[in-house]
Order: C-alpha cells, then structure tokens, then sequence
C-alpha cells in the first residue's frame, strides 16, 4: 500500500493520468478531422489584431532545440526517423519528469522568490476589509480625483475650471459573468472598449465568473495590463486551433522551458503535502491554465511569477492605486457537519431533525449587530460565496479570511501549522472555472434554457432535473465529476487556538502561535490583537470537515456582484457584463433580483431615466437596422436601490447582444458561441470582441456615464449639504 501510495503521487504516475485524460479528450473533441490536421503544422501570431507571421508549431525533434519554434514546414521523415524521433521526445519527457522533485525541494529554500516560507497565517475573523484594501481604495479614489490623474473629469467631459474632490469620486465595480470561452473574449472586449474611453481609469475594482476569471487572470499577468497584447494572444491561440485539454495543448506545454514543472509541479506539491487526494478537476486546472497562459511571444514560456497571484499585488501597482483591483468569485456548498463535531452522535440526532438544506447555513459568518437580517437573508442560500484577491481568500458568508498565499495549507483552529510556499494560482484559477465540477442539477438548469420549451426533450430533461432536486436526492451531488478538495483553513476544535489552555494535542502547534508575527500586510493581525475580538462570542464554531471544495460561482448566479457587493466596500455603481446563454429569456435579469433579494434590496428598473442610445444613420443592410431596433433599448439596461445603511446604488447591465455593425453574428445563437465550446478560430474571436467593443462605444457609454455623473452630482450635493 505504501509502495502503491508513493507511485500515485510522482510526477510519471500523475503525468500518465493527463496524458490519459488529453487523449480521451482529444478523440471526442467536436473539431473536424483536417482542423485536427491543420493544427500539427501552423500558428499565426498577432500584433495589433493583425497577422504578422505564420510559422509551423513545435515539431518533433530529437534534439534540445525542439523546446523552440521551428521556422520552415516539416520535411518527410521515414519510420526511422519518426521512430527515433519518439523515443527521443519522450526520454527528453523522462529527464523532465525526474527534474520535478528537484525544482520543489529548491522552491521550499527560495526565500528571495516565495517570501511567505518565513511566514505563518492565521485565519482573520471579521466583516472589515482587509488594511491594505482600504488605503487601496482611498489611493485609487486620489487618483481618479482631480489631486491625482483626474480621471473621473475627463471621462464625464466636466467643465474646465470644476475639480472633483476624492469624496465626491463614485466607487465604480465591473462585474463579468461566467460562459466560458465566449465571455473570456467578449470580456476582454468590454476591457479594452473602457480603456479606450477612459472608464477603465475610474473603476475601483473589477471581479469575475467562470471565464471572466480566465480574462482577469491574464490580464493581471501575461499580459501586464496592456489589454492590445491580451487580445493579440487570444487570436494567436485560437489560431492553434487546440482544445486546451488535448494533446496539442499538452505537448505544447511539456516542450516549452519547464512546462513540465509548471504542469506537474502543482499536482505533485498538492498531493505529497496533504491528506488531500487529486481529482480530474486538479488536473483541469493546471492543463488550462498553463496552456492560457504561456506566452506566444518569441521564446515565451512559463514563468514562477505567473502563478504567483498574492504577488501582482505590488507587480501590477494595485497598491498605489494604479490598477482595479482583480476578485475571483467561488463558491462552496454549505457544509452539513460544518457547525458541531463531526461525530456519530451528531450525524444522528441531524438525521432525527431532518433540517432542511436551507437551514445549513443559518449559523456562521454574520455580525452581531446586524445577525437577524443576516441570518434571515443567508438562511435561504445552498451556496457559500468565496472571493478570490491578491490579498485574501475568504468568505463575506462566513467572515472568515486567509492570507492569499497560504491558500492550500493545512489550518488548524486558526493557525497554519506548516509553511509552503505559495500554492499555485492554476489550481485556485481551476477552482473558479470549473463549471463541469458543478451540482449536475445546476448544470442541467443551464442546459435547458437552451432547449426550446414546450419540446419533449425539454420536459425529459426537466423531468429527470426535477427527480435530481427530489426530497430523496436533496443534497446529493449527483455529478461523477468532483471540485478539487484543498485543506479547509477554518478547520478547527472547539475554540481558536489562542484561546484554550495547553493541551498535549496542540503541543506541537502552541509553539508556533507566538510567532505570527511580522506580516501586518497581509495576515491582517489586527484581528487577534483587538481584546474585543478575543471574546468567546466573537467567534462562531470551526467546522469539522478538514478539507473543503470551491467551484465555479456560476452555479449560484452567475455575476459576481455577491462578492463586490459587501457593505464594507460600499459601491455605488455596478457594471455587469453578462454573455450567459440566457440573456434573452427573463432568467438573466432575475438573477440580478435575486443577487438584491439577498442583500434586502428591492430593485427598480430606471432605464428610461439615462438609456437613449443614438441610432446610426448609414447601415449596410435592411437585416442591421432591424437588428439595432430590436435591442437598441437594452445594450444597456439600468436598475436603482437603496441598501439597508440608507447607501443610493446602481447596477448597470450590459448583455452580450448582437449590434448593427455586426448582424450577422448572434452571440447567442451562433453555433460556435456557446458556453461549452473551447475551440475557436481567429475570425470567430474577432466576431466576439467587435461585438462586445462595439455594443459599449455605440450603445452603453453615455448611459454609463449619465449613471455615474448623477452619483457624483449627489455626493457632492450631499456633502455641501
């Protein structure tokens, strides 16, 4: 069992499972058998949305070389040859494969490269921001005012002589939702359509689902804020013509400078250091994310900062205020034995007050001054939502908060108990993307509004969610595909560490707690230095599950607004770019009442009040100008309420829809564009960006900014007040 336990976790056994899983992948994709062809010999690089070369993939070499591009077509090769050329290939894998171990055990000394191997974490208790989130904010909004880069001027064309005062800046969110490949380039297009008319500059935080994650991820990383160049990588990609788990992807990867370690790495480090087992989730994550995110510059690759997201804290200049600051939105479902010792008596006298599974999530996480309104809110939630910043991973549910880069290690009643360096952000980007992971009942809703109603496919379907959703399988996943699993940092005893006497089975971890210490900026210490915050009744119950799952918040709504919603954050205006499948039904407006319902908001649609879009004058067709009637009063849609401090707030909706410069192209109904489809040509993501760019400059701008200069008109009227 040992010998077997050993090989599970080294980097042969867990590379031969992805090799498995890429060939399945690679024999089932929905790709015609020449673009399979195509792919082996050709891939376009783009420079400013134009085609600058094309130059065959990596070839098969035997050579050191084959790690770079090759610049002339393969010529023919006899059996000899290609014989030798495997044998080669995958002995240069081996020498790969055997060098993992070697670049772990170097990491776990690299202090200079992961500074957090100094460091222990605690968990923070509390609804408050984190310290450096609030002088983020107060440093963002100096900069939009006129005392910093005047921003917020220039983009409501204010008259010369006004100045606009930091107080009066409204605190702007953008939202992107989940849908897969579609909404990670139409989000990016969205991106690049506000920085072009300056609305980027006045946006404090920007958070994402589901794909929008994929987007932000590489913005904040390969492509270091210069959304042109995100955009040139996405053409590149697709023109590889590559599902992201095939093959292709995987060679793609293991060829490139220690693509190998950057794959492997991960899922070794995860496995060998915890009690946690890997899934096809865990190796998902890494599969995707690598491949998204190596470089198609000239002698790109792979690199340790990539995956480092607690680092692009500092990298990007989010701590002057130079950038928005990037959330990643997650849930998890509500723990059963959660809230009491998991033992047999408590599953038993559970199983005798067959609570509901609205009343799981009744217990934790809420203030004591606001506790009722909490708990009559949150009472009715199945899901737990987790935002994912470079500073904290954390649940507004719970209010519960860890260090970024102490994510994925082993807590216990608040305290780390080993020190690793930072987990690799694949398998945080894979938990946040991993819509397949997700309850199949949620995913079957999904399938169905996109399955015309009234059809006996639809009622089959609905018939069989419905069996799912069953008092008999309430609660049960009912999806062979599993969330991966990480050490749950709210793990616990009965009380927090630093509150219980000495105990021989906290021996070997009291030692530790005096030396939290020294990292005020992002373990938050503040928490546990407050004496009121040492009192028993500031802390609810740990749970008694070890390990825990996040996925795709996509299963609970699927726009982050949960997450940047937070009081604490007080935002007044969120933008909301939703490409999900529905956006022609009611469902996807719903979902918008339903995020307010949560938060006791009631919302009113005042689009009338600032939506009048300017028609264009000269279309080229018939078919376009109906096109721009039909959605022309809804690229933008407008929503006001009031939350519960009094606080005024607006949410702005802008839908993936189709537009008269671009008729042809439905986002919603093109065969191509759907949520599930990661394999697209260069031609078909141009259609998404255009559409999306275009649906905000033409469309949705001024209505964005009539919202905002009414924000800012209040504030300054309130204050003069």
């Amino acid at each position: 069992m040992v010998i077997l336990t050993s090989v599970r976790k080294s980097p042969a056994y867990l590379y031969a499972k992805t090799y498995c899983l890429c060939s399945l992948i690679s024999l089932v994709q929905a790709t015609p058998v020449s673009s399979r062809v195509r792919v082996t010999h050709t891939r376009t690089r783009f420079r400013n949305g134009r085609v600058v070369v094309s130059f065959p993939t990596i070839q098969e070499k035997s050579d050191t070389n084959s790690r770079h591009l090759a610049t002339s077509p393969p010529a023919k090769l006899s059996f000899s040859q290609k014989t030798r050329g495997i044998v080669e290939r995958w002995y240069q894998r081996a020498v790969d494969l055997a060098s993992v171990k070697t670049l772990l055990q170097r990491d776990e000394t690299d202090f200079a490269t992961y500074p957090e191997l100094k460091w222990d974490a605690h968990v923070r208790h509390g609804s408050s921001l984190h310290h450096e989130e609030q002088n983020f904010i107060g440093l963002r909004k100096l900069r939009i005012s006129s005392q910093g880069e005047d921003s917020l001027h220039r983009f409501l064309d204010l008259s010369p002589d006004e100045k606009v005062d930091l107080r009066d800046v409204p605190l702007i969110a953008l939202g992107g939702s989940g849908g897969g490949y579609k909404v990670m380039y139409g989000f990016a297009g969205f991106i690049s359509a506000a920085k072009k008319h300056g609305l980027w500059d006045c946006i404090t935080w920007t958070a994402g689902v589901s794909g929008s994650c994929w987007t932000l991820a590489a913005y904040y990383t390969i492509a270091r804020h210069d959304i042109q160049r995100l955009i040139d990588h996405y053409l590149t990609v697709a023109s590889e013509l590559a599902h992201p788990m095939s093959i292709h992807a995987l060679n793609m990867v293991a060829r490139s400078k220690r693509g190998v370690y950057f794959l492997i790495g991960p899922l070794v480090s995860k496995a060998q250091k915890s009690i946690i087992g890997l899934g096809i989730m865990d190796l998902y994550s890494t599969l995707t994310a690598t491949y998204q995110l190596l470089s198609r510059e000239p002698k790109g690759r792979l690199s340790r900062a990539t995956f480092q997201w607690s680092k692009i804290w500092h990298r990007s200049g989010i701590d002057k205020g130079l950038e928005p600051m990037p959330l990643l939105a997650a849930v998890r479902r509500v723990p059963k034995y959660s809230y009491e010792p998991k033992t047999i008596s408590a599953k038993a006298r559970d199983v005798k007050k067959q609570p509901t599974s609205r009343q799981l999530d009744t217990v934790e996480g809420n203030d004591q001054a606001n506790s009722t309104v909490s708990l009559n809110r949150r009472s009715k939630k199945l899901f737990q939502y987790f935002e994912i910043s470079p500073l904290e991973v954390g649940s507004p549910d719970l209010n519960r908060y860890v260090p970024t880069w102490a994510w994925g290690r082993t807590f216990i009643s608040g305290y780390s108990v080993d020190r690793r360096p930072e987990q690799s952000f694949s398998l945080l980007l894979g938990q946040c993307t991993s819509a397949p992971a997700g309850p199949l009942a949620e995913c079957i809703k999904a399938l169905l509004v996109t399955i015309p109603k009234n059809t006996m496919v639809a009622r089959l379907v609905t018939l069989f969610n419905n069996l799912l959703q069953s008092k008999h399988f309430e609660g049960f996943w009912g999806n062979p595909i599993r969330a991966g699993h990480d050490p749950n940092p709210f793990y616990g005893l009965e009380r927090p560490v630093g509150m219980r006497e000495h105990t021989s089975e906290h021996s070997m971890y009291l030692s530790r707690v005096p030396h939290q210490h020294q990292r005020g900026i992002h373990s938050s210490d503040k928490s546990f230095s407050d004496p009121v915050a040492l009192q028993p009744h500031s802390f609810p119950s740990w749970e008694a599950q070890g390990r825990t799952r996040l996925m795709d918040s996509g299963m609970a709504n699927n726009l982050p607004n949960h997450i940047l919603a937070r009081p604490e954050r007080s935002v007044d205006v969120f933008l909301s770019f939703d490409a999900s499948s529905d956006i022609h039904t009611g469902a996807a407006v719903q979902r918008l009442h339903h995020f307010a319902a949560d938060f006791d908001i009631e919302l009113r649609d005042v689009t009338r009040e600032f939506h009048n879009p300017q028609r264009n004058k000269v279309l080229s067709s018939s078919h376009a100008s109906e096109v721009e009637s039909r959605y022309i009063d809804h690229y933008a849609r407008v929503f006001y309420g009031r939350r519960q401090s009094g606080q005024d707030m607006y949410i702005i909706y802008c839908p993936l829809l189709p537009n008269a410069l671009n008729p042809d192209y439905n986002p919603t109904t093109a065969s191509f564009s759907t949520s599930t489809n990661l394999m697209w040509t260069p031609d078909q993501v141009k259609s998404v960006l255009t559409t999306s760019e275009t649906n905000v400059s033409h469309y949705a701008i001024d209505t964005i900014k009539r919202v905002m200069r009414k924000v800012y008109e209040d504030k300054k009227a309130y204050k003069l007040a």
